[in-house]
């Protein structure tokens, strides 16, 4: 596909991101995350489980010896945050797309490989800061039941 005419449908998509609202925003980047975890960050992080033993407190602080990502203990077995130091969505990077609104994605694969690993539990993730925003860095807070 010519890279031109990708970057040029990308940017409609994006002001179709910002047009809609946030539940159907939701749904519809749910599949993109669960698609983009699959092609590795899932599989890297189930590696970490499996060093950990399953040991969630462990898992997030050491996240950072799986890429470009820490992990804090807020409560430890119940909050959490990840930081993630720079973007690394493709979509963003090659693609152009600059929207914060394109951040949910982010939310959605943190729960997408949230709930893979700790199948268990049920948890929540809040956006908090975002590269796209403006800020520092991207983080996430976690919140098991």
């Amino acid at each position: 596909m010519d890279k031109k005419f990708f970057c040029q449908w990308l940017k409609g998509f994006e002001y179709g991101l910002n047009e809609i609202d946030a539940d159907s925003r939701s749904c519809l980047l749910k599949h993109c995350a669960r698609y983009c975890a699959d092609t590795g960050v899932l599989q890297s992080y189930l590696k970490l489980y499996q060093t950990v033993n399953g040991e969630r407190n462990e898992f997030y602080s050491r996240l950072s010896e799986t890429g470009n990502v820490r992990g804090e203990i807020v409560v430890p077995d119940k909050e959490y945050f990840i930081y993630f130091p720079e973007c690394a969505c493709d979509i963003h990077t090659a693609g152009g797309v600059n929207t914060p609104n394109l951040c949910e994605c982010s939310r959605q694969s943190i729960i997408y490989v949230g709930e893979s690993i700790w199948n268990e539990n049920k948890l929540y993730v809040e956006q908090v800061e975002t590269i796209l925003s403006g800020d520092a860095e991207c983080k996430f807070r976690i919140r098991f039941d």
